[in-house]
């Protein structure tokens, strides 16, 4: 809570405005903890560092196959389209396949997933190819 609690402080500045400064700063202060309580309902995080990974590792597979599972420690997941074939990839439960897919990624596409994506990550190349990917956490 570092970074709320700088930016709480950041807010009241000084007090030497007598009451209707700690009044105003008083009000910047509960509309600041409102927010930040919208955030954690909604379930948004602070930005997290970095503290690990998986990768990269090698998906090639002409049948559908589970290129990252879910993961709820996942903080983002690159894949890089190396070799010849497309490959069809889909954020969820539904089996990808070359008409149904999230994105398409040719030789030398490169794909993020959306901030904070912890589900299922399948895909499928159209012909023989390899991608690499990279999970963090």
């Amino acid at each position: 809570m570092g970074w709320q609690t700088q930016r709480i402080l950041d807010t009241v500045g000084t007090a030497t405005g007598g009451t209707q400064s700690i009044n105003y700063n008083l009000e910047a202060i509960e509309a600041l903890m409102v927010t930040l309580q919208a955030d954690v309902a909604d379930g948004l995080r602070p930005p997290n560092a970095t503290t690990g990974g998986t990768g990269p590792t090698t998906f090639t597979s002409t049948s559908y196959g589970t290129i990252a599972t879910s993961s709820t420690g996942r903080l983002g997941c690159q894949i890089f389209s190396e070799g010849p074939g497309t490959l069809h990839v889909t954020l969820g439960t539904s089996t990808t396949s070359t008409s149904l897919y999230t994105v398409r990624l040719s030789s030398g596409d490169y794909f993020e997933t959306p901030s904070n994506y912890t589900g299922l990550i399948g895909g499928i190349f159209a012909t023989a190819g390899t991608a690499r990917v990279t999970e963090v956490s």
